[in-house]
């Protein structure tokens, strides 16, 4: 037999979409850039997915079902949980792709991630080996208010019962892997942090503390609870106070802020809540924007926000530190793992208006040590996000969990 070490290996992805330009997500971008580094590596990738955008015509990318998700969201959200049910089982429906992939090319290993706990059933059903890749549990990424619905109840009862049902579980930053496991009780044979990797383009242009706009701030994300650009609003209008010429760039969709009774306040509702005039012509809303029109505006801002009050270890800031541009973030989750406070970054309080005021203002009022952080987040992304660094450690979690699979196919524990 063949060593694992030494073999090419097919890995079957499953997206939530496809390609990453026609849809903007975080595990989109993620299994794009793992499959370009495999691919590299002389390894056969196969994406799954239930939205593939209809002009694409790639070989190794598969449509599950039309609107596989959308349809599973709604299904799930109008009755109570029956994923066994004979008229939709979405589980049985990625499986079956899977299978027929693997009939004409063995499948060595399956990665999905874990939300509606569809990847227990997927693991069963086609009976490969599979590693489940935390991007975001449902306990961890949801507001307050959002979590006393009755759909992310069982969303996140689902997610723990596939979880305790996985013996190989990875997650990109030691926040999310240790607080799902102490949530949920897990014991997986494998529990390993891996954190997500970037591709590093070679002409990427990078910030200059020459040619910004040291008077402008960039903020990337939705308009959401988790992702605090309420709290980022509230910081800025502190900060016109003194700085009138202050301007902020916001780029992102607006879902806004789910209340406790149901209710939704949107970005424009909200600025207006704030009764400040400054804010009203600073801020410019620029919605949603093509991944080259945010590359290059993260070159004009003195700095970028990330203003999350809790984040797994997001995209956004990965982008924005491989292009040397200075970061203030809150020091949360995953997300404060990726910044040393001074030397990568700035990091204020989860929430905390006043506090990311302060942060933001004392990059306003150095300028060289923007520079140095920028430089400092640069190299920090490089080194650490590398993706073959990153393939290397998820090609040894894709042996773990063939070896283990091996081993239970064979009676062994």
């Amino acid at each position: 037999t063949t060593h694992l070490t030494d073999s090419p290996m097919h890995i079957a992805f499953f997206s939530p979409g496809w390609p990453p330009a026609t849809y903007p997500n975080g595990i989109v971008t993620y299994v794009h850039c793992m499959r370009q580094e495999l691919i590299a590596q002389g390894h056969r990738v196969s994406v799954f997915s239930g939205e593939v955008d209809p002009t694409l015509s790639d070989p190794d990318v598969h449509r599950v079902s039309p609107r596989l998700i959308d349809r599973f969201v709604r299904v799930f959200s109008k009755r109570v949980l029956n994923r066994n049910s004979a008229d939709y089982d979405s589980a049985a429906i990625l499986a079956a792709a899977v299978k027929r992939v693997h009939a004409r090319e063995p499948v060595d290993v399956i990665e999905m991630e874990e939300s509606f706990g569809l990847v227990a059933d997927v693991a069963e059903a086609t009976g490969i080996a599979t590693v489940c890749k935390m991007h975001g549990p449902t306990f961890l990424t949801q507001g307050e208010a959002e979590l006393e619905t009755a759909f992310s109840q069982r969303k996140i009862r689902l997610e723990g019962a596939a979880l305790h049902r996985m013996p190989v579980i990875v997650a990109p930053s030691r926040f999310t892997l240790a607080g799902t496991i102490a949530h949920y009780g897990l014991q997986p044979k494998i529990a390993l942090q891996v954190p997500n990797p970037l591709p590093q383009r070679a002409n990427v242009p990078l910030w200059n503390l020459g040619t910004c706009d040291r008077n402008t701030l960039l903020f990337v994300g939705r308009f959401d609870m988790i992702k605090g650009a309420d709290v980022l609003l509230r910081a800025v209008a502190r900060l016109l106070v003194d700085r009138p010429e202050l301007k902020l760039v916001f780029v992102g969709p607006d879902h806004g802020l789910v209340q406790y009774d149901g209710t939704i306040v949107h970005l424009a509702d909200f600025v207006t809540s704030l009764s400040s005039p400054a804010l009203q012509r600073a801020l410019s809303y620029k919605g949603r924007l093509g991944a080259e029109e945010i590359v290059a505006l993260r070159t004009t801002a003195i700095a970028t926000i990330i203003s999350s009050r809790r984040d797994n270890q997001p995209f956004t800031a990965l982008e924005g530190m491989v292009q040397g541009c200075p970061m203030v973030c809150t020091d949360t989750a995953g997300l404060g793992e990726m910044i040393e406070h001074g030397a990568t970054g700035l990091k204020a309080i989860p929430g905390d208006a006043e506090d990311l005021a302060v942060q933001i203002g004392c990059l306003l009022d150095d300028p060289e040590l923007a520079a140095r952080l920028g430089h400092n987040g640069r190299e920090y992304v490089l080194k650490t996000h590398a993706p073959d660094v990153v393939v290397e450690q998820m090609l040894d979690v894709y042996r773990g969990a063939i070896e283990l699979h091996r081993a239970c196919a064979t009676g062994g524990r």
